[in-house]
């Protein structure tokens, strides 16, 4: 499944919203051809009904802005929550907030 979309890890953590592993690719050559972000959820999920599942494996996707790096990824979304109750992991902010297809930096004030 990697393979077919060419998806490169970046990382692996622990998603304690969703009680489950989540791996983190990105993938470069999306059909859209903008860069994504794709996490990939592990055994034990327990999050949202409305998760997309591709090829038997439940992922969240999204648009990676242009001048957003790899290292801004990892440093924005893997770091602790900013609001430990939230029902969601920080990279699903700007989808499941702001209703963005697009991550952007809503911890710095940018709008979708």
């Amino acid at each position: 499944m990697t393979e077919k979309r060419k998806l490169r890890l970046l990382a692996t953590a622990h998603c304690k919203e969703y009680k489950c592993e989540a791996k983190f690719y990105i993938q470069d050559e999306h059909p859209s051809g903008q860069r994504h972000l794709v996490v990939q959820y592990g055994e034990g999920y327990s999050g949202r009904d409305d998760i997309r599942n591709k090829d038997g494996t439940l992922e969240f996707a999204a648009a990676i802005p242009p001048d957003m790096s790899e290292q801004e990824i990892v440093d924005g979304w893997l770091l602790p929550p900013m609001n430990p109750g939230a029902p969601y992991p920080k990279w699903e902010v700007p989808a499941r907030v702001h209703g963005s297809p697009t991550l952007f930096r809503w911890w710095a004030g940018e709008k979708p």
